[in-house]
């Protein structure tokens, strides 16, 4: 999966697990993107659509506490006040938040090209999810302060939901059951046979593969599977063989060989195993582990073809992450002097209105009045819905 991709996927996570979102179908309620920040300065243009300060720099709080939370998990706790490691991640995460930036913009961009609208019960699934995360988190006060430890304010984290949703109306749109991308069974089967083979071997080690540790010199190894090659010549039997000698560390879990594809196993692996015809066992092929004794296997391509349909896909360029990479990678993105002036240590102070002063314990709004518009709000979309 393409590095954008993975780290735009584990931020979604992040949010879920923050926020305890439980993700569920719902059953029109208006529910759209709405620009941000129009009175804050641009950072950027993508495909001339101007991101704003304030947008961009939930991206890039958003990222900061991906980093946070990932890094205590291993103890390492107050990340962004540790110099050391701030500066070394800091300059990252400008980065980072314009990564962002622009697959907010093409997910949109595209949306909008292919005519798609989000379905009733995506809608509903918004404005649901909404009125939920408010109840779990006690009240409007409560969900406020617990999206602006994301960086979110109320508008922003729903244009994030909306994005998130656009993504998967458009996976379903190209790669879905009817997807307009969708390769073939028999496409993927023509790629299977065409990049796919199937061996076993028998592995004599020079080195251990966990530690480097030198098991034996490369003559010695070298003549113990040159005596089993000889015995294999003369007929017995190479699976009784490579049970009793093989040292490959795998070979329990995979007593009929591994089915692999070239970049699946080390070159000279590879390349042995592809010379040979099925059945056929190979002289000695020598690795940084040590030395092969290869047997080519017949593959069963139809009944194997299940388990490997989604690697075939995304090898041959037809998945929706392949897809949203290379519109990314095409886009035209410029930035301003402002992208120059945000730091990790500013950033704040061009969140969205409401999150730094949350974030820094002063946000003073009257909580009755803040669950009174939450109610108001939760009203007007059941209104909406039924």
């Amino acid at each position: 999966m393409n590095k954008w991709v993975q780290r735009i996927a584990a931020l979604v996570v992040l949010l879920a697990i923050v926020l305890g979102i439980t993700y569920w179908q719902g059953s029109k309620v208006s529910v759209s993107y709405q620009p941000m920040g129009e009175d804050s300065p641009v950072v950027m243009t993508v495909n001339g659509d101007e991101v704003r300060a304030e947008e961009f720099a939930t991206y890039m709080i958003y990222n900061m506490k991906y980093y946070e939370n990932m890094y205590s998990q291993y103890g390492m706790m107050g990340l962004w006040s540790d110099d050391s490691s701030a500066e070394m991640l800091g300059v990252m995460m400008p980065g980072f938040a314009k990564d962002q930036a622009v697959y907010s913009r093409v997910v949109l961009e595209q949306f909008e090209k292919a005519g798609l609208e989000l379905s009733y019960s995506n809608q509903k699934e918004l404005s649901t999810l909404r009125k939920d995360t408010i109840d779990q988190a006690g009240g409007y006060d409560g969900y406020l302060q617990k999206i602006a430890q994301l960086g979110f304010n109320d508008q922003t984290y729903m244009n994030f939901l909306y994005i998130t949703q656009c993504y998967s109306a458009l996976n379903e749109y190209y790669y879905g059951s009817d997807g307009i991308d969708k390769p073939t069974d028999e496409e993927l089967m023509e790629h299977f046979r065409d990049n796919y083979i199937s061996a076993k071997h028998i592995l004599i080690l020079t080195v251990d593969p966990s530690t480097g540790e030198t098991l034996r010199t490369d003559e010695e190894a070298r003549a113990l599977a040159q005596s089993i090659l000889d015995r294999i010549n003369a007929g017995e039997d190479f699976d009784a063989l490579m049970n009793e000698y093989s040292e490959d560390g795998g070979l329990e879990g995979n007593p009929d060989g591994y089915i692999f594809t070239e970049g699946d196993m080390v070159t000279p692996f590879y390349e042995g195993a592809k010379a040979l015809a099925e059945g056929e066992v190979s002289d000695l092929v020598k690795s940084d582990y040590g030395y092969h004794i290869i047997q080519r296997t017949a593959l069963d391509y139809e009944n194997q073809f299940i388990n490997y349909q989604a690697d075939l896909a995304t090898q041959m360029g037809r998945t929706m992450d392949t897809l949203l990479s290379q519109w990314m990678t095409e886009a035209e993105v410029e930035t301003t002097d402002v992208y120059d002036e945000i730091n990790y240590k500013n950033v704040y102070d061009y969140a969205p209105a409401g999150v730094a002063e949350i974030l820094n314990g002063s946000d003073s709004d009257d909580s009755a009045a803040s669950d009174e518009a939450a109610a108001d709000d939760a009203a007007s979309d059941d209104a909406a819905a039924e």
